[in-house]
């Protein structure tokens, strides 16, 4: 019994495994990819964020010195102002005041970037420059400083950014970069000083969390700011370096300073550098912890619930397999059974009630089948009766026309008569039997007839009926629930109305269609009678009834087709199989 237990045991298990186990497992599993394709995202959105917010600054101070390059070396009366100072001839007060001015703008963009050191103007030929702080004279730092780089600039460029160490082995000792664009009208340059270490913070302030680093780079791969990992820097410059070589992609993962990171770079023209962003891989592991820890918690809780689940289903069966056998036992035994006091709600439960389900089933379906029988036999009692209401009817006309015949008329109400008589035999003859087209158009003609009686000349219908059609095989009443709206609705309050019947034949199809005149249907009161005629629970009779007998005798065909231009007519159409009928249609029954 223990080893029974054991196999049921484990049986039970694996299926709440499948259950329940193998969806958290896939959850994980899906969790884990959304995860880490959303991190690798962020990680590219984030690099290309930091790389716009540090190319947006250093444009910045770049369009500020293109900008007043424009605007100072573009005015004469500035080149004039500019050389009188340089070679320190008397300036007259005017030209004080327009100098002062110029200074003023200069200092206006250190004013405005902490990493920019100073502003100068150039101009060649000189030993004296004017800068944000006003005219100086050039030192040794300045002609192996930045007056080196303006002269090693090529001809043919405009504008140039390089490394600089200024004081270099000193205390004082500073590391820049210098920015020097040639003047357009003039023979010189507007350099711009910028501060190294004050650059660097404001990458380090861009930085969105500490797994990033920035790093901007030259167009030889030299590096000439960092913020955030400094032992990756010649890892970086190596990677761009080859990337710009080749014109790899712009985004790659590389290992920097001994560390999986996704690299991002982006040029930036005149003059010729990079920016570049990097973020480690240990920022996707942050965010699958994240989201991983309660799912695999929520799996221990899962797989511990299923353990106990299926020990106690186990457990419980086994004491119902045990309570059972006594019952046999006592029962063999001559002992009274007693109604188990523990209510139970699981297969052994439906195996105590089997007889009972049984006993239930076998008097439910004698109640069907008493109930079909009666269904049966008040069906057989209405046919009988509907068999006799038509008998009547059809020799109260015969009675009538006899009648008539004895009246000094011109013969209309006698022919009305045996033409409703004809109708009334044709419509009640075997539905089931098949007619010919000819037939049930035969058939039409005389109800046109009762109604030219009723309406007089009030419309004219003309018949359209290919020969090769007239035996094809149709239903009876196919043809007058369509000319009968037509004539209640479609020409009521007309003068005279104009209708035709058209039957032809295209392919393996007959094409009938009944046409009017008559006041046509806006869109609205079209698509309300299409609705209205595919209503199974619609009350009305014609229309309604034809559409469903249509799709009921040839699936497939459709079933009505109805167009109606408001104030032109109404066109009803529908296809049927061309089929030559075979049978005896001749004949319409005898009452």
């Amino acid at each position: 019994m223990k080893g029974m237990k054991r196999k049921f045991f484990l049986k039970r298990m694996w299926s709440f495994v499948i259950v329940m186990l193998i969806p958290a497992l896939l959850l994980v599993a899906v969790t884990t990819y959304m995860t880490l394709t959303t991190q690798m995202r962020r990680m590219s959105e984030s690099n290309a964020r930091d790389i716009d917010a540090v190319q947006t600054n250093i444009s910045l101070v770049l369009n500020s010195v293109v900008t007043q390059n424009t605007y100072l070396t573009g005015m004469t009366r500035t080149n004039m102002v500019m050389q009188k100072a340089l070679r320190r001839e008397a300036l007259s007060y005017t030209d004080a005041i327009y100098l002062r001015n110029v200074v003023a703008s200069l200092n206006s963009m250190t004013s405005a970037y902490d990493y920019v050191d100073s502003v100068l103007i150039y101009m060649d030929g000189f030993d004296r420059a004017l800068t944000s702080a006003g005219l100086t004279n050039l030192t040794d730092d300045d002609y192996g400083g930045w007056y080196s780089i303006y002269r090693q600039m090529p001809e043919k460029e405009r504008i140039c950014i390089a490394p600089l160490v200024v004081n270099e082995g000193m205390a004082s000792e500073r590391r820049q970069l210098v920015v020097c664009s040639r003047m357009v009208t003039m023979q010189g340059c507007v350099a711009v000083r910028l501060n190294v270490e004050h650059l660097q913070r404001m990458f380090a302030a861009l930085q969105q969390n500490e797994d990033q680093s920035m790093y901007l780079v030259d167009s030889e791969g030299s590096l000439l700011a960092a913020a955030g990992r400094t032992d990756a820097a010649d890892d970086v410059q190596a990677v761009v370096a080859r990337s710009i070589a080749q014109g790899d992609e712009r985004e790659t993962w590389a290992k920097l300073g001994g560390r999986d990171c996704l690299l991002s770079w982006q040029p930036y023209s005149a003059p010729d550098f990079y920016i570049v962003a990097t973020v480690d891989r240990s920022m996707i592991l942050e965010g699958l912890g994240e989201r991983l820890t309660p799912l695999l918690m929520m799996t221990v809780v899962v797989l511990a619930a299923i353990i106990f689940l299926a020990y106690t289903n186990t457990r419980r069966s086994f004491d119902e397999i045990d309570l059972m056998l006594k019952m046999f036992e006592d029962a063999e035994a001559g002992k009274t059974i007693e109604r188990p006091r523990r209510k139970v709600n699981d297969e052994y439960d439906v195996i105590m009630n089997n007889i009972l389900m049984m006993f239930l089933n076998n008097t439910y379906l004698n109640i069907q089948l008493k109930e079909k029988q009666y269904r049966q036999q008040n069906a057989e009692l209405t046919a009988l009766q509907l068999q006799i209401n038509p008998h009547f009817l059809y020799n109260t006309l015969q009675t009538l026309d006899m009648e008539a015949r004895k009246l000094n008329d011109d013969g209309r109400i006698s022919a009305v008569v045996g033409y409703v008589s004809d109708i009334l035999k044709y419509c009640l003859t075997n539905p089931q039997k098949s007619v010919t087209l000819r037939e049930e158009l035969d058939y039409l003609k005389k109800y046109i007839e009762v109604q030219h009686y009723r309406f007089g000349d009030r419309f004219i219908i003309y018949y359209e009926v290919d020969d090769d059609v007239l035996d094809n095989e149709v239903f009876r009443m196919m043809l007058q629930p369509v000319v009968e709206n037509s004539l209640l609705h479609a020409l009521r309050g007309n003068e005279r109305g104009y209708m035709k019947v058209r039957a032809r034949r295209i392919g393996d199809c007959v094409d009938i269609r009944i046409i009017d005149n008559g006041d046509g249907m806006t869109r609205e009161e079209l698509l309300a009678l299409r609705k209205r005629i595919t209503d199974r629970n619609s009350r009305s009779i014609g229309l309604t009834n034809l559409d469903r007998r249509l799709r009921l005798r040839y699936p497939g065909m459709g079933g009505l087709r109805i167009c109606s231009i408001k104030n032109f007519g109404t066109s009803v159409s529908f296809q049927i199989p061309y089929k030559k009928c075979t049978q005896d249609s001749t004949e319409t029954g005898r009452f």
